[in-house]
C-alpha cells in the first residue's frame, strides 16, 4: 500500500504543478485527472499482477504444462488412429 501511495503522490504533485491544456491554459481539468487515474491504474495493475505471479506462478505454469501434455497425448492418440484406418 505505501507503493501505491507513494505513486500518487508523486504523480499528483509532480505532474498537476504546470499542467497546460491542448488550448495553452489549464480549464481542461477533467482530462487530466482522467489521465493520472488512467496511468495510476496501470501501475496498480502491474504491482497486483507481479505480486500474484510470485505467490502463484509455479502452479500456474506447472497447470498449464500438464494442460498441454494433455493436448499433446491426445493429438497423437488421435493422429494414430487416424493412420490405422
Amino acid at each position: 500500500m505505501k507503493k501505491e501511495k507513494l505513486i500518487i503522490i508523486a504523480l499528483l504533485s509532480v505532474l498537476s504543478f504546470k499542467s497546460y491544456a491542448r488550448t495553452g491554459t489549464a480549464s481542461d481539468e477533467f482530462e487530466f485527472f482522467l489521465a493520472i487515474v488512467g496511468l495510476l491504474l496501470i501501475i496498480l495493475g502491474l504491482l497486483n499482477g507481479i505480486d500474484y505471479m510470485k505467490k502463484n506462478g509455479k502452479t500456474i505454469i506447472y497447470k498449464s504444462i500438464s494442460f498441454l501434455n494433455e493436448k499433446v497425448i491426445l493429438l497423437r492418440n488421435y493422429i494414430n488412429k487416424v493412420n490405422s484406418n
